[in-house]
């Protein structure tokens, strides 16, 4: 008998931020450690986040559901959880230990390794394995990659915290995707086909985003129209092609500029803009900078 829909509890990183007392943590991201998390009757009813969840067993059993599924997870046990997702802690033993790692598929989809690398990261699919059991030498790389994030992200004064969080978290996911990639083999991941929509249009995008930033170009290779690619995206991102293509041609106009060596009319000819002052209004308009004064700052 299915669960009743008004019984699963829905929560997001907002209400888990203050249920571990954090200050520093925005609500897109989150590195808890289990002893951080109180202990209440309501971990233990069926829920769904509004967010990915990885979590990674250090010590002790916890026994689980993730959508109606047992699993069991025993030391050295990753599991990742997708969003609203119903999944449910049944039971665990005392010396149960973890580290989970939290964050929005907004904060996913603004790291360059979603963008240029989306295929790689084919474990968030629906239909995936989610649970891995690894080696020592795996859950210690991990652990020290999820905590190193958690000093980072707690700390208010580092002059480049946002830049370096995003460097640790696309090396945290490269090396998830690795262990992912080894323990399933060469079991094919199975996607719908919105999720196919959305993977083909990312890895187009990385491989013509310097040259191609017409919606219409995306939807033409993939043939199908503008409108329907721009609604799957927007379903499975929350975000537009348009806001995609803007993104991944900043980032790497900004990469571009931080060359001294480079001039701007370089760079822009680089990223294949009419000319100079077209790139120089467009880069304006998203970062609120003109070239030659972001040039200034890098």
């Amino acid at each position: 008998m299915n669960t009743p829909v008004s019984s699963i509890n829905r929560y997001d990183i907002a209400q888990m931020n203050n249920d571990a007392g954090q200050k520093a943590m925005t609500n897109d991201f989150f590195v808890f450690e289990d002893k951080e998390l109180p202990v209440y009757d309501e971990i233990f009813r069926p829920s769904r986040s509004t967010h990915f969840t990885i979590y990674l067993q250090r010590t002790g059993s916890l026994e689980l559901k993730v959508n109606f599924i047992d699993y069991t997870m025993s030391k050295n046990s990753v599991t990742i959880v997708r969003p609203e997702t119903v999944h449910q802690k049944v039971r665990q033993t005392d010396d149960c230990d973890g580290v989970q790692m939290g964050f929005t598929q907004d904060f996913f989809g603004k790291s360059m390794v979603y963008k240029k690398h989306a295929d790689r990261f084919d474990f968030f699919s629906l239909q995936a394995v989610p649970l891995f059991l690894l080696t020592d030498e795996e859950a210690n790389l991990l652990n020290t990659l999820m905590l190193s994030l958690k000093k980072l992200f707690s700390n208010e004064e580092h002059p480049f915290k946002e830049e370096v969080m995003h460097h640790g978290f696309n090396l945290f996911m490269f090396e998830l995707a690795a262990i992912s990639k080894k323990y399933r083999g060469n079991v094919e991941v199975k996607h719908t086909r919105k999720e196919d929509i959305l993977l083909g249009f990312l890895k187009l995008l990385s491989q013509q985003f310097n040259a191609e930033r017409s919606v219409r170009y995306y939807a033409n290779s993939l043939y199908i129209t503008p409108k329907h690619l721009t609604k799957t995206v927007k379903e499975l991102t929350t975000k537009t092609c348009s806001e995609f293509i803007d993104e991944m041609v900043i980032a790497e106009a900004k990469i571009l500029l931080s060359d001294h060596a480079l001039s701007v009319a370089q760079v822009a000819d680089e990223l294949h803009f009419s000319d100079q002052f077209f790139f120089s209004k467009y880069f304006k308009n998203h970062t609120h900078l003109n070239p030659t004064e972001y040039k200034n700052l890098v």
